[in-house]
Order: structure tokens, then C-alpha cells, then sequence
């Protein structure tokens, strides 16, 4: 859930381009832990699907809209909140890219979204929404990336993802990416996914570095249209407080630093 880029898909348009040209892509996955805002939120196997309509406007950018699903494969081992299979969340998504060509090889993606995260499958489930920015800029070498949340409905936080990412190419049709990037957060971030814990009457939390990943994922291209992907991370909460609140906490969710990882099929055209 990167919100770090749209994939390319053949548009369909007028052949004089009158009218903007329309892409549409989708995949369906399976992977072994769901974590997001630098928290393992659940360690059961889960399946998600995501499904995009993006509208190229020409000279003024680009639009997308999508729709995400998460849903675990059990219902065992988890608090009552968490026991729900299907569409345990839904996210709906509305982006803007604007790209920016800066010498051959070199482009800025440059983009602004809104997001609507729904949770159906959790008792006291609540809508949250957030605004969302992003910048990529792709060399001919690596790949760095920043990705900003801005949640004020009902959670008031602001979460940075900063990253970067290298493509290699093993043979024709495979390829592998390799993804580093660390999980930033406020002081209401913090407390709003620890609580507490450890901190004296009157002393708060203090922003900063979260959690560092490190992923490697394999794409294999079948045809123009239809691509396999397999990927293992390793997620590590660095934040000492954190840890420690982590800790003290019941649940078979309450992991400090997870192995994952998934497989799954994408499509676009």
C-alpha cells in the first residue's frame, strides 16, 4: 500500500486524442502478516485485492481511482475485534500525478490523494480519513521516495514513510526490486498506537524514527498484460519506548519485528 506509483497499462483513447485515454489494473494477493503505520496490526495469513481506474489528462497529469480490500484467512487466535474473515478493511482511494521529465532517465512523479479507510470487519469499526503526498524521483540508478499521511478524522497524526528502492533485471521478463524504508511519525502517532505506557504524568512522546523495512521482490512479466510477483521483508521496531510498550502488551499481534512475506497476480490494461 505504497501509494508510490501507478502502474503503466495500455490507454484507451480517440486515435486524434480528443478525449483522455483510460488505464485500469488490479492484483490479488496473499501475504503472511499485515503491517501499516510502522505496526504489525495482525500476524494471520490474509488475502487482498486492489482494483484501479486511472484517467490520463495530457499535459496537466493524471487521476486515479481505487478501491482495497484486506481479509484474513482465520479467524483463531486473536481478540474478538480481530476475529472477522472477509473485508475486515476497505479503502477507497482518489489520487492526482503530476510528473515532471528532468533530463533523460531522470523523472519527478509528484502526486496528491485522499483516502477513506473503512473497517467492517472490526467491532467499533470507524471510517478514518487522511490526505496524502508523495514525491518519486526516478533515476537511471536508485529510486528515493517519500510518502506523507495526514489523519485528522477521528485520529489526529501525521506518519512519513521515506524510502528507497533499486530495480534489477535477472533475465527477460524477471526482474528484482529490493525496498528499504524507515516509518516516521508525530508524538500523536506514537501515543496513539502505544498509549501511555512509560511516560510520567504531564510527559508525552516524541516524533520521530519508527520502524525500518527491508524487502525483496521478484516480478515475473507473463505477457503484456499479466505479471507474478513474490516478495519477503523484514519489519524491525528500532524505537526503544515502543519496544518496551510492545512488550508489555498481550496479543499474538504484539510483534516488535516480523519476518513476511506474499505472492500474488497483477493485471493491466
Amino acid at each position: 500500500m505504497l501509494f508510490a506509483g501507478f502502474a503503466a497499462a495500455a490507454s484507451f483513447g480517440s486515435e486524434d486524442g480528443s478525449w483522455p485515454g483510460l488505464s485500469v489494473s488490479a492484483s490479488a494477493e496473499v501475504e503472511t502478516a499485515y503491517i501499516c503505520r510502522g505496526f504489525v496490526w495482525d500476524t494471520r495469513p490474509y488475502s487482498a485485492q486492489d482494483a484501479a481506474l486511472g484517467v490520463d489528462l495530457g499535459p496537466i497529469g493524471s487521476v486515479a481511482a481505487s478501491i482495497w480490500t484486506y481479509s484474513p484467512m482465520s479467524s483463531d487466535g486473536h481478540s474478538d475485534d480481530m476475529r472477522r474473515r472477509a473485508y475486515a478493511e476497505i479503502d477507497y482511494l482518489l489520487r492526482y500525478y503530476y510528473d515532471i521529465d528532468i533530463a533523460e532517465g531522470w523523472r519527478l512523479r509528484n502526486g496528491l490523494g485522499h483516502q477513506w479507510v473503512t473497517n467492517p470487519g472490526f467491532v467499533g469499526g470507524r471510517t478514518v480519513c487522511d490526505w496524502q503526498a508523495l514525491q518519486v524521483l526516478q533515476t537511471p540508478w536508485v529510486t528515493p521516495y517519500w510518502r506523507l499521511r495526514v489523519l485528522r478524522h477521528p485520529i489526529d497524526e501525521t506518519y512519513w514513510v521515506v524510502g528507497v528502492k533499486r530495480s534489477f533485471d535477472i533475465k527477460e521478463n524477471l526482474s528484482l526490486i529490493v525496498d528499504f524504508f524507515g516509518d516516521i511519525g508525530d508524538r500523536r502517532h506514537f501515543s496513539n498506537l502505544y498509549g501511555n505506557y512509560g511516560k510520567a504524568p504531564g510527559e508525552g512522546w516524541r516524533g520521530g524514527l519508527q520502524a525500518l523495512n527491508l524487502v525483496f521482490r521478484l516480478d515475473y512479466a507473463l505477457n503484456e498484460y499479466v505479471g507474478l510477483f513474490a516478495f519477503v521483508g523484514q519489519f524491525c521496531l528500532v524505537r526503544d519506548d515502543a519496544r518496551d510498550a510492545i512488550k508489555a502488551k498481550d496479543g499474538l499481534e504484539m510483534r516488535r519485528d516480523v519476518t513476511y512475506g506474499g505472492v500474488g497476480v497483477c493485471v493491466s490494461f
